[in-house]
């Protein structure tokens, strides 16, 4: 096989065809994503930024950001949105008719998440660099606000999306009983991020699917695996993250570099957030 048909197969074919992720694309955006972390990391360190917690509830936003826009474009793939009659459809039809949000290489993984990660690395460096620190934060929060607004009028299962949240709370309440304090400020932040995706997954495929009769599906490799081992079930998906993050955690307690053990947590509330966030609001839009 040459390096175009193995290109095509493994990582064109599978956005064109929607099938999700397969062994090989997901190996290797795995070893992009690390090499971008360590370039920010070394670039970031040198420019004399803290990654504490404020910086992590600064990238918040442009997480937000990110999944939303994609549940833009999921809204328009599928058809909800072209669905959608009611006071909105104007603003529907213009974005149908400009195709920004069309189905593409820049809406979709990894194209979306490339696009928002070079805007919140430019945008928290020009922040820093100029003293404004939360500025970039307040145009990333204004951007999501604008994209949550353009979804609001599609939201018909809320109380899905209310389980997701209260499930992650539940389970961060719980670990929050038995764990009174912590070396690492952000140790709730990882298990609350891993857990929501998680449990988006779970309510979403074992829950909304069985009273529904629709049939999202699963498209990343590790949790396809899991569901498939375990009779088509994410129960097992979730528990590994909830399990997982709380190593996490006490991996992290026990590193002494403090700035290295606070990215460390930022990469894993991000991995974690994101598909979250865009899960439980496709879900909610039914999109």
């Amino acid at each position: 096989m040459d390096i175009s048909n193995f290109v095509n197969e493994y990582f064109i074919l599978p956005m064109v065809e929607k099938t999700g992720y397969n062994g090989i694309n997901t190996l290797v955006y795995a070893i992009i994503a690390i090499c971008c972390a360590y370039l920010i990391y070394k670039t970031f360190t040198m420019k004399g930024i803290k990654f504490n917690r404020d910086f992590i509830l600064r990238v918040i936003p442009f997480i937000l950001l990110g999944s939303t826009m994609r549940v833009v474009t999921d809204s328009v793939d599928t058809g909800r949105m072209a669905e959608y009659q009611g006071f909105f459809q104007p603003v529907y039809d213009m974005i149908l008719n400009s195709g920004i949000y069309n189905y593409g290489f820049i809406t979709i993984t990894p194209g979306i998440y490339v696009l928002i990660g070079l805007f919140t690395i430019a945008a928290i460096y020009l922040s820093y660099h100029f003293k404004k620190e939360n500025y970039g934060s307040y145009i990333a929060l204004t951007l999501f606000v604008i994209h949550l607004l353009i979804l609001i009028p599609m939201f018909t299962n809320i109380l899905y999306g209310l389980l997701v949240l209260l499930g992650a709370i539940f389970v961060v309440g719980i670990y929050l009983f038995f764990k009174k304090t912590s070396n690492l400020e952000v140790h709730w932040y990882i298990l609350l991020a891993q857990t929501f995706d998680g449990m988006s997954t779970f309510v979403t495929l074992d829950i909304f699917n069985a009273l529904n009769g629709i049939k999202y599906a699963e498209q990343h490799v590790v949790a396809g695996f899991l569901s498939a081992s375990f009779g088509e079930t994410m129960l097992p998906f979730l528990i590994v993250k909830i399990l997982l993050s709380i190593g996490i955690i006490f991996f992290l307690e026990k590193e002494k570099n403090e700035n290295e053990r606070n990215f460390i947590a930022l990469l894993v509330i991000i991995f974690g957030l994101a598909p979250g966030i865009r899960n439980t609001l496709r879900l909610i839009c039914g999109a």
